[in-house]
């Protein structure tokens, strides 16, 4: 009788995320399934089974290092200026999410199976919407600065949603940034006037 392979959980489940993350990229979701993932891993389908609750956890865990990088690259952000603080944030994430589009769609795109994600998922959210929330603190304005992080990210997400899809040029034929940027300088100007 054979002997079941041996193999390191740990190291296995990471090298199954980030092939995860390949087959997202290559060829979007439907690519990714238990099949293709062990073929990649040179694994099982069952072995990942092992690993994963099932895909839609497999498919968490890729969007756990898609935030995390979009975390880096916004911490990476010197602070300074609110205003000129605000348009980098904008300038990355836009810039994060178009040249990643896969990744995107599966941050904000990818299926609903339950009605609640995990708490770190949220929590990674939430994180970055503080981050936003600081250099608008700065403003003082007399909304909340975290209700009007919200907002402005609803905002840019929403422009970024469409050029991620190459969708934008159905509406304008400005670029993803301008937009970003117009819309970072209408706040400004609605906590300058004490609109906001």
């Amino acid at each position: 009788m054979a002997r079941p392979r041996q193999y390191d959980h740990d190291a296995l489940r990471a090298s199954t995320i980030e092939a995860a993350r390949r087959l997202l990229e290559e060829g979007g979701p439907t690519a990714l399934t238990a099949r293709a993932l062990a073929q990649a891993v040179r694994t099982t389908p069952g072995t990942i089974y092992n690993l994963f609750s099932g895909m839609n956890e497999v498919l968490l865990e890729v969007n756990r290092q898609g935030f995390i990088e979009l975390a880096q690259a916004v911490d990476s952000i010197r602070p300074g200026d609110p205003r000129d603080w605000l348009i980098a944030m904008a300038d990355t994430y836009v810039d994060f999410m178009v040249q990643r589009p896969v990744v995107w769609r599966g941050l904000f795109e990818g299926p609903r199976v339950t009605e609640e994600f995990p708490r770190w998922y949220i929590g990674l959210i939430d994180a970055l919407i503080d981050r936003v929330a600081g250099p608008i603190a700065a403003l003082q304005p007399k909304t909340s600065p975290r209700q009007l992080a919200e907002e402005l990210l609803i905002s840019v997400h929403g422009v970024v949603a469409l050029a991620a899809s190459s969708r934008l040029d159905l509406l304008t034929h400005q670029e993803p940034h301008e937009l970003a940027h117009r819309m970072i300088d209408r706040m400004i100007a609605a906590i300058g006037s004490g609109v906001a």
